[in-house]
């Protein structure tokens, strides 16, 4: 009887690995024009000024353009709220600067709204390639079509 609680522990745990925590290759970084499509992404799923059905029924779309599985969509669901929790703390900084009588920016104010900007592309990027790397390396490489076909719109063949 030991033998076989053992034997049965090893096996469910073995089964949970396969289900959970299967292998997957490491994806190339996304290049630039991949990211302006992923950045879109990332942008209408984290909004803060958009309407939380609004962004439900993007990722309804999602799901069916890309055959995201329920793991990948809570993978970008997540990825999403991450980004709209830095963009909720960057909007009160972004907010106070205002440009003078004359409708232009001081250099500090200049100097504010791009360390903003770089703060939020560097979360868009890193979040990008999260997202890359905890899917399926096919829905992957569909992911990073769109940018490709953005960057490159001569390449399609018109038919």
């Amino acid at each position: 009887m030991p033998e076989t609680k053992f034997s049965t522990a090893v096996l469910a745990g073995v089964l949970l690995s396969a289900f959970c925590c299967h292998a997957q290759t490491v994806q190339p970084a996304a290049t630039p024009s991949e990211l302006k499509y992923l950045r879109f992404l990332l942008m209408q799923m984290g909004s803060i000024d958009q309407h939380p059905g609004a962004r439900t029924a993007y990722e309804r779309n999602l799901v069916r353009q890309f055959g995201l599985n329920n793991q990948e969509a809570a993978v970008i669901r997540a990825a999403g709220q991450e980004l709209q929790g830095l963009l909720q703390q960057l909007r009160p900084a972004a907010r106070s600067v205002v440009p003078d009588a004359t409708g232009n920016l001081s250099i500090a104010d200049k100097a504010t709204l791009a360390a903003l900007t770089a703060q939020r592309e560097q979360r868009v990027e890193l979040l990008a390639n999260r997202i890359l790397n905890q899917v399926r390396p096919q829905t992957a490489a569909l992911l990073r079509l769109p940018g490709r076909i953005l960057a490159n719109p001569g390449a399609i063949r018109r038919q």
